[in-house]
């Protein structure tokens, strides 16, 4: 069949129909791709309503563009037929798939993330989808997930054929202000999505209902089973994540979608956080004699091997050191971190191990109490040599698990001085901020001294980790040093899962890795941890401005400049931000709030090197080139030799027109170590300078 420049079988290429329009595979013959057919159906052709919902369902989904949202290609009209064509995407609809299948709770996480991600995109574009079911949603056969049908979607300034009273959308996974008819917020979506992943996670609905009425009063006035009460197992915070989408009331729920993203990458990387280890036990450990519970030449036999073993395999571990002794008596002048005593029964084929780790503790009082645990391990083999093997393998699991345990938490008689190790570690993120590389190193020393005070402090531990991500950038981008920065804010992170630093410096190593998705995550799960972390906020804006999402940007960056003024930084990137979405008269009010703020904390700290350069690109930005001069040359005498001062000092001169002397000042950062190969590339600051031979000479 022939319709507009499309060619499809009626039948054959059939993909689906609704009470308004039909759906097929079809070749575009102009372009020779094949594609989604959408055509509205003859008899709705007579009503204006139908006819704008599908207009409407074309005008709203072609101004999105996200990878979980289907692309919509081309909207038109053949002989008084409405049609869309859209990309032509090979899968199944979410609803068939749960109707064959309980999922598995890794496949369910990337469906509701990616759900969950769409519906993102669809409110940052101020739209309601309003129609958020499985039916809705494409599962494709390569595991991505795409939102479809933006038919009864809106804009949420738009008023238009949904009028006030009237119930749209489909019932099963309505909000109840949905269901009253009211008028609807991107609550009322979150109220869908959580409908959603509870039958996507459970597979069952969260209002069941024999009738079109008892579905929409359990909506109204009942409350949903837990999900953990459906399904054995049920993660605790992904299932008080989907409770809270359900919510009642509005207010109670995520505010939008882009919050419940970030909830959702916080429930993630708690997953992955569970059990974590710190990288490096540093543990030395005492193993005497095995003691046999039984008689049997067999365990006696069998005690001595196992002893050897299980040495040869604890000393494997990152970080252990084991000593065998034929008593565990621990002489003066020895130090041990562990006594782990063991007995052994064997009667064949069964054996039992009985493991007891003591920590050691730094009392001199040999009779003060000290913390044990204690593990039973039982194997059956026929085989000795087997039974032995596997006596051992499971014993270094448990031994591990319980290391891991007591590296986590001090010993009763350990000396900590928390609060000093805050005050020192707050010291310490003031200095790196100020942007030499004196600043960087005092601050690592800090950093290091908050963490002798205590060495639980999962502040001090991320701030190390920043450090040593800046350290990456001074230090001729080597990149062991990030390898230091994601150990720290792994150590960090286990031990405070919710330590917002932690992750902002994960995300931060990421960022200069180039691995801008996983970067943006962690700034996602930082600000979910402690929405003030403000330099998640300005990360986070800045990663988003390089991809051209310059209002999330925005956003971000505002909220970087209200939490911390004294940080310039912000300043020039919101600055930037506000041009490029054309808001002149924002942008320089702006300006003039970063200058002023610049001088307040220039005043309060002369060596503050990151406020003195950025009050200098603020400066030469608006124009006032002579001061911008009169700035930097201010801050390259504080600093003359610093990498970090000529690399922005260059950035500078490029803005107010200086080629020779910019040249002259990224050839200095070059040559004293700073890692400028990235910036120079990315960095719009340099236009001018591309072309040159010198600049090209810098970038090869």
């Amino acid at each position: 069949m022939q319709f507009a420049h499309f060619e499809f079988d009626p039948e054959r290429d059939r993909l689906g129909e609704g009470p308004l329009s039909e759906v097929y595979k079809a070749k575009d013959t102009e372009l020779g791709r094949t594609v989604a057919l959408k055509v509205l159906r003859a008899h709705a052709e007579i009503d204006p309503q139908a006819d704008e919902r599908f207009h409407r369902e074309a005008r709203h989904a072609s101004n999105l563009d996200h990878p979980n949202i289907a692309t919509i290609f081309e909207y038109g009209k053949d002989q008084g037929t409405s049609f869309i064509v859209m990309e032509y995407l090979a899968g199944r609809t979410l609803d068939k798939v749960l109707k064959d299948q309980l999922l598995g709770y890794e496949e369910c996480r990337s469906i509701a993330n990616q759900i969950t991600s769409a519906l993102a995109s669809v409110h940052t574009g101020r739209l309601i989808h309003r129609d958020l079911k499985p039916a809705n949603i494409m599962l494709l056969d390569d595991g991505k997930v795409k939102l479809l049908d933006f038919g009864i979607a809106r804009a949420s300034d738009e008023s238009g054929i949904t009028q006030h009273g009237m119930l749209v959308g489909t019932v099963l996974y309505m909000s109840p202000e949905q269901v009253r008819g009211d008028d609807l917020n991107a609550g009322s979506d979150i109220f869908s999505l959580g409908s959603v992943l509870y039958h996507v996670m459970t597979g069952a609905l969260p209002f069941p209902g024999k009738s079109f009425p008892e579905v929409c009063m359990g909506i109204l006035d009942g409350s949903p089973r837990r999900p953990s009460h459906i399904r054995q197992g049920f993660p605790s915070q992904l299932e008080e994540f989907i409770l809270r989408c359900l919510k009642r009331r509005p207010e109670d729920r995520f505010k939008n979608a882009d919050e419940a993203l970030g909830a959702l990458l916080s429930v993630d990387a708690s997953a992955r956080n569970a059990g974590a280890e710190v990288g490096t036990l540093d543990a030395r450990l005492l193993l005497p004699p095995v003691a046999c519970g039984t008689s049997e030449r067999e365990c006696s036999v069998i005690a001595g091997g196992l002893r050897k073993d299980l040495a040869a395999e604890l000393t494997r571990l990152k970080g252990v050191a084991v000593a065998l002794r034929e008593d565990d008596d621990i002489r003066d002048g020895e130090e041990f971190d562990y006594v782990l005593r063991t007995a052994l029964e064997v009667h064949s084929p069964h054996g039992k191990l009985v493991l007891n780790l003591e920590r050691c503790s730094p009392s001199t009082d040999r009779d003060a109490s000290r913390e044990s645990t204690r593990d039973l391990v039982e194997e059956s083999d026929p085989n000795e040599w087997s039974l032995q093997a596997d006596l051992v393998r499971t014993a270094v699991r448990r031994v591990k698990k319980r290391l891991t345990e007591f590296s986590l938490n001090p010993s009763r008689g350990s000396h900590r001085d928390k609060d000093r190790a805050l005050a020192i570690a707050r010291k310490a993120h003031d200095q790196l901020l100020r942007g030499t590389t004196k600043h960087l190193m005092s601050a690592i020393h800090r950093f290091r001294a908050a963490i002798e005070a205590d060495r639980y402090c999962a502040k001090a531990h991320a701030g190390l980790s920043e450090a040593m991500v800046r350290k990456y950038l001074y230090w001729d981008g080597d990149t062991g040093y990030l390898a230091e920065a994601r150990e720290s804010a792994r150590h960090a992170l286990a031990l405070e899962p919710k330590c917002a630093e932690a992750h902002t410096s994960l995300g931060f190593a990421y960022h200069l890795s180039g691995q801008s998705t996983d970067a943006e995550r962690e700034y996602r799960l930082a600000i979910q941890c402690d929405e003030t972390e403000w330099l998640a906020h300005r990360l986070l804006g800045a990663v988003m401005a390089r991809e051209g999402n310059f209002e999330s940007s925005e956003t971000h960056l505002q909220r970087a400049v209200e939490l911390h003024a004294a940080h310039i930084g912000a300043f020039d990137h919101l600055y930037r931000v506000l041009k490029r979405l054309e808001r002149q008269e924002e942008a320089e009010d702006l300006a003039e709030r970063g200058i002023a703020a610049a001088r307040k904390e220039i005043e309060k700290n002369p060596d503050n090197q990151e406020a003195r350069l950025h009050m200098a690109l603020l400066l030469g930005r608006m124009g006032s080139h002579d001061e911008a001069l009169r700035v930097v040359t201010a801050a390259l005498r504080v600093s003359p030799k610093d990498g970090y001062t000529s690399y922005h000092a260059g950035c500078v001169f490029a803005v107010i027109g200086e080629v020779p002397e910019a040249l002259d000042h990224l050839e200095k950062a070059h040559a004293r170590g700073f890692f400028i190969h990235s910036e120079l590339r990315n960095n719009t600051d340099l236009e001018l300078l591309r072309g040159t031979p010198e600049f090209e000479a810098l970038v090869g």
